[in-house]
């Protein structure tokens, strides 16, 4: 097997390896780059919910996003593209559990990421959102930190709950 066909090999590998652990709700352990950040948001988890998992409306209030669009339904295997930071990024959606779960994996260049939002309702009828996400691909360690990847989330969440509140 020459280099091209034995790295395609490696980068298909990958993909299905990460689309496999997406729609289980993880992220790789093993990333170059990886972050989890919680928050609490004073508004009901389907109120959340919905801020989160309308993927056109993003760039309305996470101005790091400056396009995105969802290609069909909210459901494990539509894909959706979008911008951030000059960067498109082509996205698969692995994992739907309205009011609960929403996953997906995304390719740009040569990286390769997860990304896992986890709900949980709470009784006095605020939600604790997680997000856990981690990143590999040829040198992505060089330019990007797991400390980036996590202010960058930290950011989501800062402006998921604006929008949800």
């Amino acid at each position: 097997m020459n280099r091209a066909a034995l790295a395609m090999f490696f980068l298909l590998a990958a993909t299905a390896s990460n689309e496999q652990l997406a729609r289980e709700g993880k992220t790789r352990q093993d990333a170059s780059v990886k972050a989890s950040v919680e928050i609490t948001i004073h508004a009901p988890a389907e109120k959340v919910w919905r801020v989160l998992t309308d993927v056109n409306h993003w760039p309305k209030w996470q101005p790091d996003i400056s396009a995105a669009e969802i290609h069909g339904p909210l459901e494990a295997g539509a894909t959706f593209s979008w911008t951030t930071g000059g960067t498109r990024i082509e996205s698969r959606i692995a994992l739907v559990k309205p009011y609960e779960q929403f996953a997906w994996t995304g390719k740009a260049y040569t990286a390769h990421a997860i990304h896992v939002w986890k709900l949980q309702q709470r009784p006095d009828g605020q939600t604790s959102v997680k997000t856990d996400e981690s990143m590999d691909g040829f040198l992505l360690r060089v330019f990007f930190s797991s400390k980036k990847l996590e202010e960058t989330d930290r950011r989501w969440l800062d402006r998921l709950k604006a929008a949800s509140e």
